[in-house]
């Protein structure tokens, strides 16, 4: 008889979400001032720089809810100071539509580079082996 197990098991060498997503936040704000180096009527550059941060940030994470949070702060952090001044938030219809499926984008882009191609030297398991859904108990037969 086997015992299916409801809850999945993450890998003992991942970082906690609240700690990525501390991590993510600083990527971000540092790549606020980068792109802050940049003139504010180059726009795409200026948002090209936070879109490669967070691509780079999500190959490197293995959770997806950590690159998505670390995307939206992305967002807020550039509409509020680049785009806008002193941090407040404004909707510019289809500009701010298309810079979050550009941030989106990049989250995909980053995860399935980072399941794809996991790097050496961080020892990570394979997607498939690092979170099974079923086990079954070998004491009970």
């Amino acid at each position: 008889m086997s015992i299916i197990r409801a809850g999945v098991n993450p890998p003992l060498n991942q970082s906690p979400q609240g700690i990525l997503v501390g991590f993510g936040s600083l990527v971000v704000i540092v790549a606020g001032f980068v792109a802050s180096a940049f003139p504010q009527a180059e726009a795409v550059l200026r948002y090209g720089v936070l879109v490669l941060a967070v691509l780079a940030f999500a190959a490197v994470t293995a959770v997806w809810t950590a690159s998505l949070v670390t995307a939206v702060i992305g967002f807020l952090v550039f509409d509020g100071f680049l785009v806008n001044q002193l941090g407040q938030l404004s909707w510019h219809g289809s500009t701010d539509a298309m810079r979050l499926m550009a941030l989106g984008s990049a989250v995909i882009a980053g995860r399935l580079a980072g399941d794809l191609f996991p790097g050496r030297a961080s020892g990570r398991p394979p997607m498939a082996a690092a979170y099974p859904s079923v086990e079954e108990d070998e004491h009970d037969a």
